[in-house]
């Protein structure tokens, strides 16, 4: 390679959203951190993770909403049929699909860090694959909605409603698992805010084809589905322009073209680190999931499960700006670990969670304080209302553990502890939250109160559990030197 093309692509790292020091430093040599730079650079990737990672939940929302205001009889079956089908799709190809695709947030974030720029486009590749073999029994699963679910004793006519919306989501499947790969090596590159436009455009396509093809054509409630197909379908279409207007950043990851023989070399390593993620992200989707069967079939199961709709939709949407700060610090702890710089990254983490602590508070303040009126904005019963408003305002305090448990998560992974976490997770969630739940709203009579505050002890039991693992065992050195290995692959 020539000096004009090493001086090039030289430039071209420096040009990226977050620079990162020169690799290969030796640990000892590593200047210690300026606080306030490291919160600039975790600043200038939260704002714009978090708006993407909003945007990408609200096609569920979206659906939902969609089916609400159609004029047919029997509304509420049509949006049962639309939550239970979204519901279905969150705990098979979202869950599965894209936890798998969390290896990246390992391999890529670290890879760039080590400025292993080309490990990153093998990286990707071996993505492709892998979430191409996912995708089948994820297909075959969603293509048999209904049989599943009239196992698992839901309602005949809303399962029979929701066979062909399931399967007309499925189209858009394998361009979102396109687009989440492609936005993974983005964003551990720190280009970040040319997402959010693409997914404000996905959403915008989303909303507009679900409204004119369930509202005025003959498609009805199946137009919703194809609506978010095509919301889908939009996303990586639309890198196509931005990488033809600014062609060094694909150039800066996809140096070499395809290489199946070395992408397939790395599947058992993908695996190994998605097969965690995967875990990770599957036992939190799908121990709220259970909590919202379980509300289905307490006593008066009708305030239940519209009382813990409320609960759902508020924990789901500051979830989400949560996640956005772990994916952030995933990145900067990945990206330092790969750098060779073990106190930045450790001083990344600190801040993640500092912030995420300070976050928290706001929103248990928010929680506490509107709990008598966020629940008259989705109900009209006051019995479900009186009871929304109580245990939205007990729970509000978890709102810390909730908040502190994310951002831990997204550490974890940038350092390549996803098994540990995974391992936490399962514990937590099942061991303690979920039976605690069922003891508590069965055994006990506490009802939805007893749901949440059992899933309260299991958030509060997987953070306690990472905190001691991360204080106990963690040597940053050592997660430095692993991560100089595991780019050297």
């Amino acid at each position: 390679m020539d000096e004009q093309l090493l001086n090039k692509r030289s430039s071209e790292i420096n040009a990226s959203f977050v620079t990162i020091e020169s690799a290969g430093l030796d640990q000892h040599d590593e200047p210690d951190p300026q606080r306030m730079e490291e919160l600039r650079s975790l600043f200038k990737l939260v704002l714009p993770v978090t708006g993407t990672t909003i945007f990408e939940f609200l096609p569920g929302f979206v659906s939902i909403l969609l089916a609400g205001n159609m004029d047919v009889p029997d509304t509420q079956h049509y949006v049962d049929a639309a939550t239970i089908s979204v519901m279905l799709l969150n705990v098979t190809a979202l869950s599965l699909g894209l936890g798998l695709a969390s290896a990246l947030d390992t391999l890529c974030s670290q890879a760039y860090g080590a400025k292993k720029l080309e490990s990153i486009g093998i990286y990707f590749q071996t993505g492709i694959l892998s979430l191409s073999a996912d995708l089948v029994p994820i297909v075959v699963i969603n293509s048999f909605a209904e049989p599943i679910l009239n196992a698992l004793g839901q309602h005949a006519e809303i399962t029979h409603l929701s066979r062909d919306f399931s399967r007309l989501m499925l189209p858009g499947l394998p361009f979102l698992f396109l687009y989440e790969l492609v936005r993974k090596v983005m964003q551990t590159q720190n280009v970040v805010k040319p997402l959010v436009i693409i997914a404000v455009v996905g959403n915008i396509v989303n909303l507009a084809a679900g409204y004119v093809l369930a509202y005025h054509t003959s498609l009805g409630f199946n137009g919703i589905a194809v609506g978010r197909s095509l919301g889908n379908m939009t996303l990586p279409l639309l890198l196509v322009p931005y990488f033809w207007l600014r062609p060094e950043q694909l150039r800066q990851w996809w140096c070499n073209g395809w290489n199946l023989k070395e992408a397939f070399s790395h599947m058992g390593l993908f695996w190994r680190i998605g097969s965690s993620g995967m875990i990770m992200m599957s036992v939190e989707v799908w121990a709220f999931e259970i909590l919202s069967i379980m509300a289905g079939v307490l006593p008066n199961s009708v305030v239940a499960l519209a009382t813990h709709s409320v609960l759902m939709n508020v924990n789901v949407m500051l979830w989400t700006v949560f996640y956005g700060v772990a994916v952030s610090a995933s990145i900067r702890v990945g990206n330092c670990l790969g750098a060779n710089q073990p106190k930045k990254a450790k001083m990344a983490c600190n801040l993640a969670l500092a912030m995420t602590f300070g976050l928290s508070l706001v929103f248990m303040a928010l929680v506490f304080g509107l709990s008598d009126y966020i629940p008259k904005l989705f109900l009209s019963d006051q019995e479900s209302i009186d009871l929304a408003s109580k245990i939205m305002a007990a729970w509000s305090p978890l709102e810390i553990a909730d908040g502190l448990n994310a951002v831990m998560q997204g550490v974890f992974r940038g350092a390549g502890k996803q098994k540990p976490a995974a391992i936490a997770n399962v514990v937590g969630y099942y061991g303690g939250g979920i039976s605690l739940a069922a003891i508590l709203a069965f055994a006990l009579d506490q009802g939805v109160e007893g749901l949440w505050f059992g899933i309260g002890f299991g958030i509060v039991a997987t953070l306690a559990a990472m905190a001691f693992m991360m204080l106990r065992y963690w040597k940053w050195d050592q997660l430095a030197a692993d991560a100089l290995k595991r780019t050297e692959r």
